[in-house]
């Protein structure tokens, strides 16, 4: 029972890196395709549309992962002490947890958001 407590565990550290990946990737993949497509509409001399909105969520989204990340790292620091001393604190492991899925959540909205902004900008 242990040893599937264990590998169930690995799997979910392992989903959350990758979701981190995704959703970090996601926001400053756009912001980059961002910037270069304007870099291009600039280029031609015709009218650049206003995406100051959609690049402030993917940077919103960029920012809300990494802080997402502060937290999950907090998270199993704490779960380490927890295991490694049996001692109460103030904090507890599931604020920190609540706190990284929250900022998690954060970011993909803001990935959405961001991207269906730049949709209606596009003409």
């Amino acid at each position: 029972m242990r040893e599937h407590w264990l590998e169930t565990y690995k799997s979910l550290i392992t989903l959350s890196i990758e979701g981190f990946k995704f959703s970090a990737l996601g926001n400053g993949g756009a912001a980059v395709a961002l910037l270069a497509y304007l870099g291009n509409v600039a280029g031609k001399s015709i009218p650049v549309p206003d995406m100051r909105v959609p690049m402030f969520a993917f940077m919103c989204g960029i920012a809300a992962c990494g802080f997402a990340m502060v937290f999950a790292y907090l998270t199993q620091l704490k779960l380490l002490n927890e295991i490694g001393r049996s001692e109460t604190s103030i904090v507890k492991h599931s604020i920190l947890l609540w706190s990284s899925v929250i900022l998690f959540i954060c970011s993909l909205i803001a990935f959405g958001f961001g991207s269906w902004q730049a949709v209606l900008r596009f003409h």
